[in-house]
């Protein structure tokens, strides 16, 4: 697989690797791509738990007894 970069990404890209934090460009991306797809499954574990308490809310008949402060 090749991958291009734009070039601000490139500079990125140059710069982390002369910190000494990663071994190769390879290391970095693929430490870069394992965090976005944890980041998307964790974001979607969110929201699927913020859907199943919206769910028991609306089972529980709970709205008419919820008070929401007012906020301007």
């Amino acid at each position: 697989m090749e991958i291009t970069l734009p070039a601000d990404l490139r500079e990125q890209v140059e710069q982390e690797l002369a910190s000494g934090r990663y071994r190769s460009p390879d290391e970095l991306i693929e430490q870069a791509v394992r965090r976005l797809l944890n980041e998307r499954e964790r974001g979607l574990r969110r929201l699927d738990a913020l859907r199943r308490i919206g769910q028991a809310v609306d089972q529980a008949d709970l709205y008419d007894r919820v008070l929401v402060p007012y906020q301007e």
